[in-house]
């Protein structure tokens, strides 16, 4: 090849490269069916109930998500430390009920925020201390259930003699036995769990460990940019219709913490 022909052929590459490059990305259809994945034993958004079926806000979320989508949802249980590989993997399709981090977002993408909480201590009610302030996790035996905002909180603070579970069922359980003074959790779950599962057993501490809100969304693979913007289409006419608030109503006992 004679050199006008390799300039030639060098400019025509050059060309298809900047042409590839300022074409729009291919954009992920939207959902026509959905599968949602979660934590079995988080009380009240998602446990089993005496037959064995999952109940809690955060299936009755998905299913109204799903009239409101027009498209078939299911709803799986599955291990929290596992859950956002099992989604990256595919095997489901989003995981309707995480925290929004800064640490998460590098990973997947969020909706609209659909939960608003804090992190809170939840001790016995025959408890000597029972205003636990974050600085005083450092003389105490604290429990709580890892990969969760709860966990990040426990872990800025040096020194603190922290035994990490599984699940937050076990941490409650070595609450009550003795083994831990106190469990450190989001507030939903800590405040369903003191006034029903353990009433006069169990105490939550007035006062929220730090002043931060934290905004619980629907988590999607990045790529799913067509699927987010349905699911915050779904989530804007829920709010719009009542729908959230009459779900949050039937478990939680007030509409305080769907963010307006």
């Amino acid at each position: 090849m004679n050199s006008v022909l390799r300039k030639l052929a060098g400019l025509a590459g050059a060309c298809l490269i900047a042409a590839a490059m300022a074409a729009p990305a291919h954009a992920q259809e939207k959902f026509t069916s959905f599968t949602a994945g979660a934590d079995p034993h988080f009380r009240p958004i998602s446990f089993q109930d005496e037959s064995g079926k999952l109940v809690g806000f955060d299936v009755d979320f998905v299913e109204e998500l799903g009239k409101h989508l027009d498209i078939p949802v299911k709803y799986e249980g599955m291990a929290w430390d596992g859950i956002i590989p099992a989604l990256q993997a595919k095997k489901i399709d989003a995981v309707t009920n995480m925290v929004i981090t800064d640490e998460r977002k590098k990973v997947v993408a969020f909706s609209d925020p659909i939960m608003q909480q804090t992190i809170i201590a939840v001790v016995k009610a025959g408890a000597e201390k029972k205003d636990v302030t974050l600085d005083d996790l450092k003389t105490l035996r604290v429990g709580v259930q890892g990969a969760t905002s709860a966990a990040t909180v426990v872990e800025g603070v040096e020194g603190a003699n922290v035994a990490t579970y599984n699940t937050v069922v076990d941490a409650y359980n070595d609450l009550m036995l003795g083994r831990i003074d106190v469990v450190v959790v989001e507030s939903v779950n800590g405040q369903y769990i003191a006034a029903n599962q353990f009433a006069g057993k169990l105490e939550v501490v007035e006062k929220p460990l730090t002043e931060d809100v934290k905004l619980n969304g629907v988590a999607l693979r990045q790529a799913d940019t067509e699927g987010l913007k349905q699911i915050n289409e779904a989530i804007a006419a829920m709010k719009a219709d009542g729908t959230l608030n009459a779900i949050a109503v039937k478990w939680f006992g007030n509409a305080s913490a769907i963010p307006q």
